[in-house]
Parts: structure tokens; C-alpha cells; sequence
């Protein structure tokens, strides 16, 4: 039986008393999470912009693309070992502003974007990723089981509370930055590609151009300025600086909030995580199965971020007009992940799944044939990305939460590894291949991650005997069964 947070000898029970909690700790306590939160919307609103611009900003032989890639290579690299390592040496404050000042060396490199200044500083940003999201979601965990405790009240409800909040404001940096991004890359010429060359060139046809056709295409696509790329460069960096300094000086130390205590509990180790990352992988088979919708998660963001934007907006009507689109498809993503879940307790999980998976299928098929002549449909492909995406980026992370209870640490860890494989399968492939290569690749993955994902259900289904498959709201894993899958 679970602990009674409204009683106060359950709460004495646990080392802690009601009475020592008053209004002002409630007043800290969420000027921590909106500092928390903004810090992440000011740092994200400038490297998300920016890097939904490489592929257009830096598009010589791929280098925007490439760097992206070394990013989610080395966050690959990374996750199992230096969040571990980084907070327990640091503790989790100062891991947080640390990692994020390792951000901003990314945003100034834009100011120079050769190989040997966008590589180097999008290596440093993957190590600092991983163990900034760790810190991020430690401090807002511990302090919310710290709080609960000191209230009387559960837990859950307080760090549910807080990542609500986190979501609400970081999500609005697709806002943000776009309205900069519009406002700085106005064209300073007009832009005149034909339409036959844009039948050619664009869409599905789109090839990345290597070192030797740049000069040729300088005459068809129209880039923005130095001047204009120094501005937004400038811009973003404040913006990115602003959010390690809000942290270092009006977030409180997670020492205020039991930290010594968690410490004291410390989780597996880097190594003793990556062996039971593999071994869940290789030993359960929801795990196999449910890896390639991770894997598409990543992708689809992947091929939004670098071929949609460069493809179908910048080769055929301008780099002006991608902020407009994320803005579109931002906004559309963060109302749908709040929303798609009311949906999913009305009518389940399956259908949910099924209309994204649908919604991404169409999108394809569509622009696969479809040439970019008026960029108006464009913004209603736009919204129907955005909705799938909130489906795959809210709903696989609660499905994981679902069918791995118990397990949830290797499950996770399982979800940020296969997750940042398909950004870098995604960025590597739309490098290398025609883009009509890579979409008729995507369609046959979503394909096969869809009957990956249904065969869950089904098994689900005939283990549990009364949870449908078509209306299926949960059903938990216990965890001795999983390890028997």
C-alpha cells in the first residue's frame, strides 16, 4: 500500500513534517519551475530555430545536415555515461547552466560555418544534451516529490503539474524564433526561379548540391545576406545566453529540495544502464517491436526539420518563408499534444495512432507527386506533420510508461537511443539520397513500424482478454511477465 500523503503520521513516517511548509515555499517553489521552463524556451528558441535553418543557411556539400548528424551521433554517444557522471560531480544546478553555455558555442559558430567550426561545436553541444534533459527532468522530479512530501499531498500530482508547464512555455519557441527568423531574412532581391526549374530542382527532385554546383545555383535561389545571417546569428546567441543566466542566478539549488537524499539513492551507473539497455532490448520483445515507431519518431522530425523546409520552401519560394511554416507547425503540434490526450481517453490509443500513421502516409504520397507551385497547400501539410507529430512525441513516450512498468529506466534509455538514431539515419539520408529516395524509404518504415506497433495490441489484447484492441485506453505489463517477452 502506497504512502497516505494527506495524513500527517504517513508524512512524519517519511522524515518530513507538514507544519515546516508555508505560502512562501509554494512561491519558490514555482519560480523554480517558470525558471526552469524559461530557460529552456530561451535556449531552444535559438538552437531549434537554427537548426531547422542549416540545411538551408549552410547547404554547401551537406555541412548544416552534417552537423546536425554529429549532434544526435554523439548524444548517442553520451547518454549512457555523462549524466551520470556530470551531475553527480557537479550536482544537478550547476549541470544544468554548464550544459546549456555548451549550446551557445553551436549558435556562435554560426557567425563562421565551416567544417572545422560547426563540427567541433556540435559535438560539444551532443555531450552537453543528454545530461542537461537528465538534469532538467531530476530537478523537476525531486522537487516535486520534495514538495509533495512537505504538502501532504502525492507526488505525482505536483511533477505532473510541473512538466505541464515546462511543455507550455518550452514549446512556444517554434513562436519566438520564427517571428525572428521571418523578420530578419526578408529578401533583399526577388526571387525568380521558373517554374520549370523549379519542376527540376525542387520537391521530390531535390538533391543536395555539392561544392562545385553552388556557383551554378547562386544564379536560381536566392540566400540571404551576410549581413542578414550575422543578425539572426546575434539574435539567437542572446537569446541563448539569456537561458543558462536565468538559471545560474534565480534558480534555487535542488540542495533545498532533499538532494543530498537523492544522491544518496543514486540509480544504475552508466555501465551497469548501458547493459540493461541492451539486455532489455534483446530480451523483450515489446522492445523490438516498438523500436522502429522510435526509430520514425526521430525520422520525422528529422526530415521535417532538414528536407521539408529546404525541399519545399526554400528551393521553390525562399528561406524567408520557413519561419511561417514552423510557426504553423509548432503551434499545431503543441495544441494537438494537449488535446490528443483528452482524444485518446474518448476513444483510445489504437485509433490515435492509426490517424497520425494516416496523416503522415498522406503527406507523403502527396508531395512525392506534387510540385511546390503556390506554397498556400504547403501550410496545410504543415498542420497535418504537426498533428502526427504530437501524436508519436506524447503517446510512444505514455505507451513506454504503459507496457514497460517496472522497467522504465532501460525502457526510457532504450527510447532516447533509437529515437536519436532515426535524427541521425534521418540527416544522413536526406544528405546522400535524392529526396524522393528517402520518402519512398520513410513510407516503407512507417509501414512496417505500424505492424510493429500492432502486434503490441494484439498480444495485449489476447494477454489482458479485455482490453480491445481497437478502443484500448492501457492494460499494464507486470513486470515479471515483461521479462518473460
Amino acid at each position: 500500500m502506497g504512502v497516505d500523503y494527506g495524513n500527517d503520521a504517513a508524512i512524519a513516517e517519511k522524515g518530513v513534517s507538514p507544519k515546516t511548509w508555508g505560502k512562501q515555499d509554494d512561491i519558490r517553489m514555482w519560480k523554480n519551475v517558470v525558471v526552469v521552463s524559461l530557460g529552456f524556451m530561451f535556449l531552444f528558441t535559438a538552437f531549434q530555430n537554427m537548426a531547422a535553418l542549416q540545411s538551408s543557411l549552410n547547404e554547401s556539400e551537406g555541412i548544416g545536415v552534417y552537423t546536425l548528424a554529429t549532434i544526435y551521433a554523439t548524444i548517442i554517444l553520451s547518454c549512457f555515461f555523462l549524466p551520470t557522471l556530470i551531475i553527480k560531480k557537479l550536482k544537478v544546478k550547476n549541470s544544468l547552466v554548464l550544459c546549456q553555455f555548451m549550446y551557445t558555442l553551436y549558435i556562435a559558430a554560426q557567425f563562421y560555418p565551416k567544417w572545422g567550426t560547426l563540427i567541433p561545436a556540435a559535438f560539444i553541444l551532443g555531450l552537453g544534451a543528454a545530461p542537461m534533459w537528465s538534469a532538467k527532468c531530476t530537478y523537476l522530479s525531486q522537487m516535486g516529490t520534495y514538495a509533495g512530501r512537505m504538502k501532504g499531498v502525492n507526488p505525482e500530482i505536483l511533477i505532473n503539474r510541473f512538466f505541464g508547464i515546462f511543455f507550455m512555455l518550452f514549446q512556444t519557441w517554434g513562436i519566438w524564433g520564427n517571428i525572428v527568423s521571418v523578420t530578419v531574412l526578408k529578401p533583399e532581391e526577388e526571387f525568380n526561379m521558373t517554374q520549370d526549374e523549379i519542376n527540376l530542382m525542387c520537391g521530390a527532385n531535390y538533391i543536395v548540391p555539392k561544392a562545385d554546383d553552388d556557383e551554378s545555383d547562386s544564379d536560381t535561389t536566392s540566400g540571404p545576406s551576410k549581413a542578414q545571417i550575422y543578425t539572426l546569428a546575434g539574435i539567437y546567441l542572446c537569446f541563448a545566453v539569456i537561458g543558462p543566466l536565468l538559471i545560474f542566478f534565480f534558480l534555487d539549488p535542488l540542495s533545498n529540495y532533499g538532494e543530498d537524499e537523492r544522491r544518496e539513492q543514486e540509480g544504475k551507473s552508466g555501465i551497469q544502464l548501458l547493459m540493461a539497455t541492451f539486455s532489455h532490448f534483446i530480451n523483450n520483445k515489446y522492445q523490438m517491436l516498438i523500436t522502429p515507431l522510435t526509430i520514425w519518431s526521430g525520422i520525422e522530425q528529422g526530415w521535417f526539420g532538414a528536407s521539408f523546409t529546404v525541399a519545399y520552401i526554400k528551393c521553390p519560394i525562399g528561406i524567408q518563408y520557413i519561419g511561417y511554416f514552423i510557426i504553423v507547425y509548432a503551434s499545431a503540434d503543441a495544441f494537438c499534444s494537449v488535446t490528443f490526450g483528452y482524444l485518446l481517453k474518448k476513444i483510445g490509443r489504437v485509433p490515435v495512432f492509426t490517424m497520425a500513421a494516416v496523416l503522415n502516409l498522406v503527406v507523403i504520397f502527396i508531395l512525392l507527386e506534387w510540385t511546390p507551385t503556390t506554397h498556400s497547400y504547403l501550410y496545410l501539410f504543415a498542420v497535418m506533420w504537426g498533428m502526427a507529430d504530437a501524436v508519436w512525441q506524447t503517446q510512444i513516450n505514455a505507451f513506454y510508461g504503459v507496457i514497460f512498468v517496472g522497467n522504465e529506466e532501460p525502457a526510457f534509455a532504450n527510447y532516447r537511443l533509437w529515437e536519436s538514431i532515426g535524427f541521425l539515419a534521418a540527416y544522413l539520408l536526406s544528405n546522400n539520397l535524392q529526396l524522393k529516395v528517402f520518402m519512398y524509404l520513410m513510407l516503407a518504415w512507417l509501414l512496417a513500424s505500424y505492424i510493429g506497433y500492432t502486434v503490441i495490441e494484439v498480444l495485449e489484447r489476447k494477454r489482458t482478454g479485455s482490453c480491445s484492441v481497437y478502443a484500448c485506453t492501457g492494460g499494464v505489463v507486470a513486470p515479471k511477465e515483461q521479462e518473460e517477452k
